[in-house]
């Protein structure tokens, strides 16, 4: 018969899973300076660097998917965090599909800074979309009560709707 875990164990285990998510991001970005310094060239450093840092950000991106999961089972009695997720997908969502729109209607060259950083944040939705529906899905499977999941399962639909721009957009002649 398996023993609850105590507040402070699933505390520990949470940042266990963080700590080998950082240790892990390290040792690959050890391993890539590692492979890059045996190449016969040596220039574009600052690309390396850049290649280095995507890499350590890659791994502990995906290793840190794994205690962050974790941490939302273990708060899935707690109906306001869970409402507070549903709530910041749903706007996260929606600034996505904001940008996304404004974007592609206004496409073109400029000198605004604002309407740059709103296209960089259109172009991270567009590119993210894969990303960002199947977390709203693992969430929206996790969320313990029904106005969390129907939050979540908003903020999926609203990236559904990023990814039928973004097939338009990319793949219509």
């Amino acid at each position: 018969m398996p023993t609850q875990l105590g507040t402070g164990a699933k505390l520990a285990v949470v940042c266990a899973g963080y700590a080998a998510a950082c240790i892990a991001s390290y040792v690959a970005a050890y391993a890539y300076d590692a492979h890059m310094a045996a190449q016969p060239y040596d220039t574009s450093g600052g690309m390396y660097a850049g290649g280095e840092m995507l890499t350590a950000l890659g791994v502990f991106g995906v290793v840190a998917c794994v205690p962050t999961v974790l941490a939302l089972w273990f708060l899935r009695q707690q109906p306001r965090v869970w409402n507070g997720v549903g709530w910041a997908c749903v706007g996260f969502a929606a600034l996505g599909a904001v940008a996304v729109a404004v974007a592609l209607l206004l496409h073109g060259p400029g000198n605004d800074i604002g309407l740059a950083l709103l296209e960089l944040l259109a172009l991270s939705q567009l590119l993210g979309v894969p990303l960002w529906a199947a977390g709203f899905g693992l969430l929206a499977l996790l969320a313990p009560e029904r106005r969390s999941r129907r939050l979540l399962l908003c903020a999926l639909a609203l990236e559904l709707a990023i990814g039928i721009a973004a097939a338009v957009h990319w793949f219509t002649p």
